[in-house]
């Protein structure tokens, strides 16, 4: 999968949307620290997964200013919150104890289950049934021969990171867009539309 050009994708879905995605990442990400501290992270995580809904319909395209603020809340106002809630619950349970052997087996299998929040947002919006590790188990075979590729993925961005250092963290503002948008679009160039149906079938996974 060309880097290039989905880096290119992302800032074209950003541009004239990047003082929406700033907001949205800044609003999502301080509302996510003040819930989570309360209850133990878990409000935080389903927020947080709203910000991976939210830049997936950006890069769809599929929506225009306001509407796609509101997907920040879509884990908890969606068709199946439950479903959300108990996907990346266990996700973020599953890699902690894979983290727990090893720190690489905990680095590939949170790279097996990266797609867990797109799949979820796709699935959601089709209306369709979604067991408690459904999700997961899609992300998992669908990384499967990818997770190199992603990981690659992340390292590209690296010298942005380290420039937003320098910058006392504000070019994160910028740069955490950017990356949202990116991780988007390989989802989708990956996915394609597979788990936008209502009678998606599990059982090749």
């Amino acid at each position: 999968m060309n880097r290039a050009q989905l880096k290119a994708q992302a800032k074209a879905r950003l541009s004239g949307k990047w003082g929406w995605a700033l907001v949205l990442v800044l609003v999502g990400t301080i509302f996510a620290s003040l819930i989570g501290g309360i209850t133990v992270g878990i409000l935080e995580l389903m927020t947080l997964v709203g910000l991976n809904f939210s830049f997936l319909r950006l890069i769809d395209d599929d929506d225009q200013g306001h509407g796609l603020f509101n997907n920040i809340f879509s884990g908890f106002t969606g068709t199946r919150p439950m479903a959300v809630f108990l996907n990346t619950l266990l996700t973020n349970i599953f890699t902690a104890l894979w983290g727990l052997l090893l720190v690489i087996p905990g680095v590939v299998k949170a790279l097996a289950y990266a797609q867990v929040p797109y799949i979820l947002a796709d699935m959601q919006q089709a209306g369709a049934e979604i067991g408690a590790t459904d999700a997961i188990t899609a992300s998992r075979q669908l990384m499967q021969g990818h997770k190199w590729e992603y990981f690659v993925l992340q390292l590209s961005f690296i010298g942005w990171g380290l420039l937003a250092v320098l910058t006392a963290g504000i070019g994160f503002l910028w740069l955490s867009p950017y990356i949202q948008a990116t991780n988007a679009a390989y989802y989708r160039q990956l996915a394609g539309d597979r788990f936008l149906n209502d009678d998606a079938d599990f059982s090749d996974f």
